[in-house]
């Protein structure tokens, strides 16, 4: 206890700004010599400063390597709050800036695939109908992607798929609700209008699935193992929605889908929700951020937007 006292007390009265913004530049550049021309400063102003850093932290922050400088197992952790920080001074210029301007501020929000089609554009449209003027900007993407840029501090929340084997403390999870998955084909597909589709049939099929390292893989696998078939052999691994929703379209293929994502093609009549339950168990669906970051007002603006949607969108079941 005395001595997380102590590091809190040099955090807090001891250590500068200046201290971190300059350890970050070293251990990104790789080298004193590119972060001191990056800052324009002296190789040895730089290098005093880190050593300051060390001696007020008390621990090494770099070691040489023959590819650079490079920080230690301590100096990696002093580098991700040093990161976090400077994130969250760059948003505070922003949204100061923009007061000052008269101007809005800015929010960046990413969002799974599941939250694309329906969850998202009504939160959207229920921050904006308060007269909001934030200017938004949306990234899709991998769940790598999506919580690297949540972790690095360019996106300020990420809405979709939550997992509890995620984070370890790094993020939090905000629940909204358990998204139903359904499995689908396009209406010119055999099995569309087939009364009781068996498992083998499935396995005849070609798929639509999701890359063989995600969890969202697993219960496909699990159902064909459960009845003792061989996995699909033409599978088509793809996270992108414009492409399943083409080729179940174009092709006698299957995808197991979130409802909310295939809802108004299925109630259209351009894809079929086959009746046929391979257990997957719903998503459940809401809002990451980052553990160590203090949410915005126009963040905390869209989280209370996205639960309002949740709720609106959540009464209507899956088609049967």
């Amino acid at each position: 206890m005395e001595i997380e006292r102590s590091i809190e007390r040099v955090l807090t009265t001891q250590v500068k700004l200046r201290h971190l913004l300059m350890f970050k530049t070293v251990a990104e550049r790789g080298a004193v010599s590119r972060a001191a021309e990056a800052l324009h400063m002296s190789q040895p102003a730089v290098s005093k400063t880190i050593h300051e850093l060390e001696s007020l932290l008390g621990e090494r922050l770099l070691e040489r390597t023959a590819k650079g400088v490079v920080p230690t197992v301590f100096g990696s952790h002093v580098l991700r709050y040093a990161n976090s920080l400077h994130a969250e001074l760059k948003r505070a210029a922003e949204e100061l800036t923009a007061l000052r301007q008269g101007a809005a501020g800015k929010l960046a929000i990413g969002s799974y695939m599941v939250a694309l089609p329906s969850l998202l554009p009504r939160a959207l449209s229920i921050f904006f109908g308060s007269g909001d003027a934030t200017r938004i900007s949306v990234v899709d993407g991998s769940k790598e992607k999506l919580l690297s840029g949540l972790q690095a501090g360019e996106i300020d929340l990420v809405v979709g798929r939550m997992s509890e084997q995620e984070g370890h403390g790094q993020i939090r999870q905000i629940p909204l609700y358990f998204e139903p998955i359904v499995l689908v084909a396009g209406r010119q597909n055999p099995l569309a209008g087939k009364p009781a589709p068996t498992p083998a049939d499935l396995a005849a099929q070609e798929w639509i699935m999701p890359h063989a390292s995600s969890v969202a893989r697993a219960p496909i696998q699990m159902f064909f193992a459960r009845e003792g078939l061989d996995f699909p052999s033409r599978v088509v691994e793809t996270l992108s929605f414009p492409l399943i929703r083409a080729l179940l379209l174009q092709r006698d293929m299957v995808a197991a889908l979130p409802w909310q994502i295939v809802q108004a093609d299925i109630e259209q009549g351009a894809l079929v929700k086959l009746p046929m339950d391979i257990g997957y168990p719903a998503l459940p669906v809401g809002i990451i951020t980052n553990a160590h970051d203090n949410l915005s007002a126009a963040a905390l603006r869209m989280v209370e937007s996205l639960r309002q949607a949740a709720g609106e969108l959540y009464h209507r079941p899956p088609a049967q």
